[in-house]
């Protein structure tokens, strides 16, 4: 009864470059998803408020505003 060794001459896992292979990989990945979140970011953030805050200088009437706050007594030296 001839039973085969507990451990086989295969070969063993490749270790050597291990360590910069995995840090290449991650680091492709993590240039990938900031690209990713940063396109994201000014699509669904700043763009829209920027087109808020456009739309909103553009009907702003400083005078308007001004004479409004008078009214109100905001103001001590007016």
């Amino acid at each position: 009864m001839a039973n085969p060794p507990a451990t086989s001459s295969s070969a063993g896992p490749v270790l050597r470059g291990l360590h910069n292979a995995s840090i290449k990989r991650n680091l492709a990945i993590s240039l990938g998803l900031t690209a990713i979140v940063t396109v994201a970011f000014k699509l669904f953030v700043n763009d829209p408020k920027k087109a808020a805050y456009a739309d909103f200088y553009s009907k702003y009437d400083a005078n308007k505003s001004f004479e409004r706050m008078k009214a109100a007594g905001r103001f001590q030296s007016c």
